[in-house]
């Protein structure tokens, strides 16, 4: 009889994430999701440095539904588009987390599942990308992207942290963007089960 030989399952690379338009990106499963936010909630970032662009606006989106939209770009779909997209005419962000933070607890908070914050670099947004403050702007901090959004302009996208089951149920505590660590050890989750509210 012919032996089948089993192969080892094959490593996903590291640096995948790095690169949104990658061909072979399929984005995070929640089993590695749940591994990774214990030791930082940083998933893509294009740049090195932490400092936030000028103007830096700020979007949330089920993560599920992000992995769905990859490859961003040149092999794939060619830019991104949020859930209710086709509804709202626009992609939906903020000028500060803590907008983001008040409107996630909103509308988010009974969706059960991981979330991203995508950090959105207007100065990188093409000709056909512009974005309008609406006329309570200053007391929402919502802002409508017209069209969809280039992959250029993402700099940086990262779990939301939540209230319970390691950041897959329950209000959402930061929105913030993580920082970068120098050193990666697991975080303390004792307090997740409570309204944790420390930088992870």
């Amino acid at each position: 009889s012919r032996r089948h030989r089993s192969r080892a399952p094959r490593r996903r690379d590291s640096s995948a994430m790095n690169d949104l338009r990658n061909p072979a990106l399929v984005g995070l499963c929640d089993d590695e999701l749940d591994t990774r936010i214990k030791f930082h909630r940083g998933v893509y970032s294009k740049y090195c440095g932490t400092a936030l662009p000028h103007n830096t606006l700020f979007h949330i989106t089920p993560a599920r539904f992000f992995h769905s939209r990859l490859p961003i770009g040149d092999v794939g779909i060619q830019a991104y588009v949020s859930e209710d997209f086709h509804h709202v005419g626009a992609v939906e962000a903020f000028f500060t987390p803590e907008k983001l933070l008040d409107w996630a607890n909103k509308h988010m908070a009974e969706q059960e599942g991981y979330f991203y914050v995508m950090q959105l670099n207007p100065e990188e947004m093409g000709e056909k990308q512009h974005y309008a403050a609406e006329e309570d702007a200053k007391e929402t901090g919502r802002v409508l992207i017209v069209g969809p959004v280039g992959v250029e302009a993402i700099s940086r996208v990262y779990v939301a942290s939540r209230e319970l089951n390691n950041s897959r149920t329950g209000k959402f505590t930061d929105v913030a963007p993580p920082a970068v660590l120098s050193g990666l050890r697991p975080r303390d989750t004792a307090g997740d089960d409570e309204a944790g509210h420390e930088k992870k």
